[in-house]
This record gives structure tokens, C-alpha cells and sequence, in this order.
């Protein structure tokens, strides 16, 4: 559950092979994964190779409704030698016949924001309509970059995926033509409409990294007859050998990079809380808007300043009160005070941003919590105060037991000594005699400081 999560997205329009390519995806993790495993080397899309995964088929009927993410996670060891955990995100196609603008956008938004990589399946080329559905993200990366600056980039990976690419004499298949291809789609000029250039402009504002990919055309055996059942060897060939470059260059070890938000790595702990925080903040009859994506994110990150400040409290309050013996009520209060201006001023660098109602709630939300540990604190204290002689004796540093302790260690000591000279053990007899004398004197000690603990027991407190 700590290790850090990777998460490898395929959006874009429907029917388009998104479900289809990210099986792809899904053989390369699982042979890397045995690969590193056994020690052995990687061998994947080999033609006895038959694709599971991601439902998919061929037709005019969408497949895949809303977001589904692979049942497991993938472990990985990245090149620095860490484990992450690997998480392939499929989503419904964009713009069919029976969902709604908002439904779409919001489903393609949700997708960018989780992923660490988001591939944007296209067919043919890049046309118009894909690069303006990037413009909510190109607005909220303005936004982020003005009020929240210090995390850097607001997303990571952008990649064109181009499927049934038609010009390879101009513009070779795989990364090298796609680089140049999306260069000239990404070109502006002064006869360009404002809306049209500002996307262009500011897209790479909002990515770390943008590529593009060019892919030939499967083959007939696989995109025309409902009959093919995901073997290998069915493919096109120059189709699998650029797969084979592709894919490996997105997930080998040294590519793979965890999810970052708010300029901190992801868990598995934590993804579904981020989930659910950004679906809420979607979740209406309107379009996403920048504004909504920053309040989730300003929200996601009190949340995790009000937790660090509580543990913060948490653990100073238990080295305060680890002691066996009950603490005055002051001091408790005082320790409280104490760690409770710790915890404030943690969460108080959380950076602002956002509406200034989402930091006051998750501080109203901390407060609460911090008095009710202390309440908790206070049960812990009582739980540790004793009653009658014994609270009194060690008030006073002393214990029940030491009269009895000591009269049982006086008699055994004397009699000790009797018992040598008894049985002619003179030397031992000698030993023993003085240290019954130094007994004797301790018990002369515990009689004559008696009259102070009965001093003690007459101010035990009611």
C-alpha cells in the first residue's frame, strides 16, 4: 500500500482501438515483470503470444463505459531499484451517440488529471478537435502556474498515439517520424485564430513532456473480422515490430515515473482518496472547469497538512505523557498548548491556494481533531492515577512493600549468620555478620524515616 503508483491512461474517441492497444501494455508489464522476477530475459509479443486483458471487439458498438482500471497492480522494479506499483487505466471513447459533451470531457479530464501518462488515441492524424479538447487543461494550466508555481508542471506525460498513420514516405512510423509530425501540428502563425494558437502556445506550459507515436494500420485479420481472438501472429507485422518499439520506450524501467500531485509521489494508499476527491468535484450537470480542478487539488492538499499536523501533535503528546506515573492536569495542558502550536504551524506552510473556504474547513476540520486526541490524552492520564497508601508512598518515592522487603531480608540475613557459627563456618559466619549489620541498619533507617511517611499519607489528596 506505500509503494509508489504509476498510472498509464488511453483516452480518445470511441471505437478506436484504446482497449485493443493498452492488452499491448499489458503483456509488456507482466513478461517484464517475469523477467525480473526470474532473472531472465525479456521476451514478449512472441507469435505463440495470444493477448487477455481489456475487453475488446471489433464493430461500430462502444465497448468500454466510464473508467476502468486493470484488477491489479503491476510490481515493477524502476532503474533506481524501487518498486512501483504499475496501474493501466482504460476509458469509454469520447463523443458516441449517447453521452453528452459534459460526460465526455469530464471522463477525458478525470483520465489526464489521475495518470502520470496519458495517451491520446488518434486515428489518421491530429485534427482540430483533439487539440481544443486539451484547451481545459491548457486554462488550468495557467491557472496553476500562477497560484500554484512551486509544484512545477501540473501534469507529466502527453502522448500522441496516431493509429492507422497514412503518410509513412513523409513522416516515418514510430517516434522519430511522430516527433516531426507533431511539430508541424503544433506550428503557429499570425493567420491563426487566437483560440487556435493559444493551444498551441501554452500546451507544452502544461505537460512536462509531450511525443507523438506513429502506428501503421494492424491489418485486415484484426480490424475487420470478429473472429480474431487477440493471437499474435495475426498481426501485421511492420504493425507489431512498431510496437514493439513503442511500447517498450513508455514502460521499460528507466521510463517509468510515479504519480506526482502537488509536487508529492502517489501510493496506493492514497490514489482512491484522490479519486474520489476529483470525481466530487466534477460531480454536477456542468462542464469541469479550471477553477474546480485547482479547488480539488487546494483540498487534497490541506487534507494532507491536517494530517501531517496531527501526527505531529500525536506523537509529541506521547512523548509528553509516555511516563507510568499520572500527570498533573496543568501539565498535560501545558504539553497540549505545546505540540498544538506545532501542529498549527504545519499546517499552516501548506501553500495557498484555492478558494480561502477549503483551507478554513480542513483547519475547523483540525482543530477538532487535535481536542478530541486531547480528550483521549486525559483518559489515557486518569487511567494512570492509583488510590490509597500506595498512591501516597510512591508520591513520595517509596514503596508497599519495602517494610515487608526489608524485615524478610533482616531475618534471613541474621539467620544466615546463626546457621554458619552453628555448623563451625567461621569464615563464612564472619562474612555474613556484617552484612546483616548493614540490613539491620537499613531496617533502623526505613523505622526512624517512618514518622515522614505517615506525614506523606495524612496529605494524600481526596
Amino acid at each position: 500500500m506505500l509503494q509508489k503508483v504509476v498510472i498509464i491512461s488511453v483516452a480518445g474517441a470511441f471505437r478506436k482501438g484504446k482497449s485493443f492497444l493498452l492488452n499491448f501494455f499489458l503483456e509488456y508489464l507482466y513478461c517484464l515483470q517475469k523477467s525480473q522476477q526470474s532473472d531472465v530475459p525479456l521476451e514478449w509479443l512472441t507469435d505463440d503470444c495470444q493477448l487477455h486483458g481489456f475487453h475488446w471487439r471489433a464493430g461500430a458498438k462502444r465497448d468500454t463505459v466510464g473508467i476502468w482500471i486493470w484488477g491489479e497492480p503491476i510490481m515493477i522494479e524502476a532503474a533506481s531499484g524501487e518498486m512501483y506499483a504499475v496501474l493501466l487505466m482504460d476509458t469509454q471513447g469520447t463523443f458516441d451517440n449517447t453521452t453528452t459533451y459534459q460526460q465526455c470531457l469530464t471522463i477525458f479530464a478525470l483520465s489526464t488529471i489521475i495518470s502520470c501518462v496519458q495517451i491520446y488515441n488518434v486515428v489518421d492524424n491530429i485534427q482540430e478537435d483533439a487539440l481544443q479538447h486539451l484547451s481545459l487543461f491548457v486554462e488550468y494550466g495557467r491557472l496553476a502556474m500562477t497560484e500554484a508555481q512551486q509544484f512545477g508542471k501540473p501534469f507529466q506525460s502527453l502522448v500522441f498515439c496516431v493509429r492507422d498513420f497514412k503518410n509513412p514516405e513523409e513522416y516515418g512510423y514510430g517516434e522519430e517520424g511522430g516527433t516531426k509530425f507533431l511539430q508541424q501540428v503544433l506550428m503557429t502563425s499570425p493567420s491563426q485564430p487566437e483560440e487556435l494558437r493559444c493551444v498551441r502556445e501554452q500546451l507544452s506550459d502544461c505537460f512536462e513532456h509531450i511525443s507523438c507515436y506513429l502506428l501503421p494500420h494492424p491489418g485486415y485479420r484484426v480490424a475487420e473480422r470478429q473472429s480474431f481472438r487477440g493471437h499474435v501472429k495475426d498481426l501485421r507485422p511492420v504493425f507489431r515490430e512498431e510496437l514493439k518499439k513503442m511500447v517498450p520506450s513508455l514502460l521499460n524501467p528507466h521510463a517509468l515515473q510515479p504519480k506526482i500531485i502537488n509536487g508529492k509521489p502517489v501510493t496506493c494508499r492514497k490514489l482512491m482518496h484522490y479519486f474520489k476527491e476529483y470525481v466530487n468535484s466534477f460531480d454536477g450537470n456542468t462542464i469541469p472547469e479550471p477553477h474546480s480542478i485547482l479547488n480539488a487539488n487546494a483540498k487534497l492538499l490541506c487534507i494532507e497538512s491536517a494530517n501531517e499536523a496531527k501526527v505531529a501533535y500525536c506523537r509529541g503528546m506521547d512523548r509528553s505523557t509516555m511516563g507510568s506515573r499520572m500527570m498533573p492536569e496543568k501539565r498535560l495542558l501545558e504539553a497540549h498548548i505545546k505540540h498544538g502550536i506545532t501542529a498549527l504551524n504545519i499546517f499552516d506552510k501548506c501553500p495557498k491556494i484555492g478558494t480561502a473556504e477549503i483551507r478554513s474547513r480542513a483547519l475547523a476540520k483540525l482543530q477538532e481533531d487535535i481536542n478530541a486526541e486531547l480528550e483521549r490524552y486525559k483518559r489515557l492520564n486518569m487511567a494512570k492515577k492509583v488510590t490509597g497508601c500506595a498512591s501516597a508512598m510512591t508520591a513520595c518515592g517509596d514503596s508497599a512493600l519495602l517494610g515487608v522487603g526489608l524485615g524478610a531480608a533482616a531475618s534471613g540475613a541474621v539467620a544466615a549468620t546463626v546457621l554458619t557459627l552453628q555448623t563451625g563456618l567461621v569464615s563464612a559466619g564472619i562474612v555474613a555478620i556484617p552484612i546483616s549489620l548493614a540490613t539491620l541498619f537499613v531496617i533502623w533507617v526505613y523505622v526512624f524515616s517512618k514518622p515522614h511517611i505517615d506525614n506523606c499519607l495524612e496529605k494524600e489528596p481526596q
